[in-house]
């Protein structure tokens, strides 16, 4: 899946001023808009750069922090802090 933020965003949140990373940073950079997106419910969201909502782009950077730093997958990447804000956008699971 594409991801819902720019290079420049995510590095920019990652505190990365070097581009010898780049690749890695881009790739987690889709994987975390797939995790955010796959907690939504909403693979057809027809969202881009410049439509995602402010709080799914904060879910998205917050998600790629913590599978940037944590690599060995220690840490659930969907913390309290992303739940919260993409609970009221999350699609309801049927019973």
């Amino acid at each position: 899946m594409p991801a819902l933020i720019s290079l420049e965003t995510a590095k920019r949140h990652l505190l990365i001023d070097y581009d010898d990373r780049d690749e890695d940073i881009q790739a987690k950079a889709e994987e975390a808009t797939d995790i955010v997106v796959d907690y939504l419910k909403r693979p057809d969201h027809g969202w881009t750069f410049e439509t995602v909502p402010g709080r799914v782009r904060a879910a998205i950077l917050l998600t790629l922090g913590v599978i940037y730093e944590d690599r060995e997958g220690q840490v659930d990447p969907l913390s309290d802090a992303v739940r919260s804000l993409l609970h009221r956008m999350r699609d309801p699971a049927l019973a």
